[in-house]
């Protein structure tokens, strides 16, 4: 355990995981996408609060997941008159990727915004080298589950109690990207 943990720090010294802004259009609707700066933080903590009732990250988690530049990368999805649509997390490391977040606002559900960010982070990792994604997803979370079959993504293992708050399970999901 301590190897894998030790793997997602040591990325041979590169420097910050690098992410041009760009300007996309799905399903008619135009995003612009960008890495999320701590300016993103309180809007961020809104989504989670509506999406994520029970178990939102807190302003602490996001300050030091952004931190973590030589192996994260965070993406917000905007709108074109500003406002977060969505955000998607990953961490990199030599062998395997790991989706940590991705919430897409209720208003922006069900449009292709959620496929098209993961999409994003599952070819970025096939580009760094990595051989999987990991995520996890809570059991009754069958919307979320459906979008990650769609992309590939197998069942793993059940973690028991693995959403704190209210002792929820969350199933382990990964990807074979080779």
């Amino acid at each position: 355990m301590l190897r894998k943990f030790r793997s997602w720090f040591d990325r041979g010294g590169e420097d910050d995981l690098l992410f041009e802004p760009q300007v996309v259009t799905i399903k008619a609707r135009v995003y612009h996408l960008r890495k999320m700066s701590t300016d993103d933080i309180d809007a961020a903590l809104d989504l989670e609060r509506r999406i994520y009732a029970e178990t939102p990250w807190d302003r602490v988690a996001f300050i030091s997941e952004l931190r973590k530049t030589a192996h994260s990368l965070y993406v917000v999805a905007e709108t074109e008159d500003g406002q977060l649509a969505a955000y998607v997390g990953c961490w990199f490391s030599k062998d395997e990727a790991h989706i940590t977040n991705i919430a897409v606002s209720p208003v922006f559900q069900h449009q292709g915004l959620g496929r098209f960010l993961m999409q994003e982070m599952i070819d970025r990792a096939i580009a760094s080298g990595a051989a999987k994604m990991t995520l996890e997803v809570r059991t009754d979370n069958v919307v979320a589950q459906a979008l990650y079959h769609a992309l590939g993504f197998k069942d793993g293992k059940i973690k028991k109690g693995y959403y704190v708050a209210h002792h929820e399970d969350a199933m382990d999901m990964w990807l074979p990207l080779n």
